[in-house]
């Protein structure tokens, strides 16, 4: 099967070299396994353990020595370092004493990189023992760049990563405006887990969206979780998918799915731990005219959320395409994100606001996004307020203007 390669192989194979463990964080299928297994097939010296084995989770959790005695009977090469891949890393009771313990006396034989689609129960387990001793990725769904190299798209994929928005001079892809339309609309629409993009019709690309949902947001998040109240961890996912973009209301949403306010914020943050939402705080610096409490939530992709509400109809026919594409633009900001960007949103009292607002290397970002161009009023208000930003209108519309600020989406 061919590989397309992903934005954080280079990152991850640069830390390949290193002596920390590696972990590999993400939902299922968004590509993690697939990921370690073509560094496998790059390094001759390698091993692979997938913890949903019982055989193989019984033995790592029996201790260090013990796991270290089973990898020396496997005939692992004695002159040279070998990569030991460990899959579904949360199910292993105590990991962080085994990744000291390889780290602190044998790494230079064994190189530990592990992978998990539970945040929380693997950063719950992150000790004191750990620090120095991990590198930490986050494997996200396709961003659009990678989009278009699943879909056989080299050249626009490239050009597509190769600049920051805030540094676009001319559009490097304005004679294929025609073709991105369609790409783009496909990926607003069905979002990035990696199978649904290969897939070519419809009915394929829901069929894979549907199992995602069922299998892992309304099955296993609850099993791994220990969220015991079914139908009501069901009812706020899709009620999740009906508010995304807009301020939550937790008492309001906790009266509306019948959980205690603090059961519903387990709930959310669940949802948060295993890649499904996002949610992003207000910023402020003003605390007498600006919200500073409540925040907003977004999916981490548009598929899931458009399977949730059961809609896949043509963007052109829809009244929340605005959401979409606002939510898609979140996701790019979070899946190119670097360690120290911080993305939030602005609301005055006056109920001014501004979409996103992205601090970067020291400087700041403030992105309203509009299904056309739409007014610059409120962005306007945050550039007077905030003088030392920068300010951009994201649209849909392909008739932009780079020269005023005025972006493409696809370019973000």
């Amino acid at each position: 099967m061919k590989y397309y390669k992903r934005l954080l192989d280079d990152q991850v194979r640069i830390a390949l070299a290193k002596d920390e463990a590696i972990f590999i964080l993400g939902a299922r299928q968004v590509g993690k396994t697939t990921l370690l297994k073509k560094l496998m097939s790059e390094n001759e010296h390698s091993f692979y353990l997938d913890l949903e084995n019982p055989q193989y989770l019984s033995i790592i959790n029996q201790g260090s020595e013990e796991f270290k005695a089973f990898l020396d009977s496997r005939g692992l090469s004695k002159q040279n370092r070998n990569l030991i891949f460990i899959d579904e890393i949360q199910y292993a009771k105590d990991f962080s004493s085994l990744i000291k313990y390889f780290v602190d006396h044998y790494s230079e034989r064994y190189k530990l990189i592990l992978s998990g689609s539970s945040s929380l129960q693997i950063r719950q387990n992150f000790k004191e023992s750990l620090v120095g001793r991990k590198i930490v990725f986050e494997l996200y769904p396709l961003s659009f760049s990678e989009y278009c190299e699943f879909k056989g798209e080299a050249i626009l994929s490239k050009k597509l990563n190769n600049f920051n928005f805030w540094e676009i001079k001319d559009d490097p892809l304005r004679f294929d405006k025609i073709r991105l339309k369609a790409l783009y609309q496909d990926f607003l629409t069905f979002g990035g887990f990696p199978k649904v993009v290969l897939e070519n019709s419809k009915a394929d690309k829901i069929k894979i969206l549907k199992d995602i949902v069922t299998s892992y947001i309304l099955k296993d998040i609850r099993h791994i979780f220990n969220l015991e109240k079914t139908d009501q961890f069901n009812h706020l996912v899709r009620l999740l998918a009906t508010v995304m973009g807009k301020e939550l209301n937790f008492s309001k949403l906790a009266t509306e799915v019948k959980l205690h306010k603090q059961t519903l914020q387990h709930y959310i943050n669940a949802l948060e731990q295993a890649y499904i939402i996002k949610l992003i705080q207000p910023y402020y610096k003003n605390l007498a005219t600006e919200l500073r409490k409540t925040p907003k939530c977004f999916f981490l992709d548009n598929g899931i959320r458009n399977l949730l509400i059961n809609n896949f109809s043509e963007l052109e026919f829809r009244i929340d395409r605005g959401e979409l594409l606002e939510n898609c633009i979140f996701t790019q900001l979070q899946k190119k994100s670097k360690p120290l960007r911080k993305i939030n949103y602005w609301r005055t009292k006056n109920h001014q606001e501004v979409d996103f607002i992205v601090q970067e290397e020291n400087k700041l970002f403030a992105l309203e996004v509009k299904w056309n161009k739409g007014s610059w009023a409120n962005i306007k208000k945050f550039g007077q307020v905030y003088s030392n930003s920068e300010i951009f209108i994201v649209s849909n519309n392909l008739d932009f203007d780079i020269a005023n600020n005025v972006l493409p989406a696809y370019l973000i």
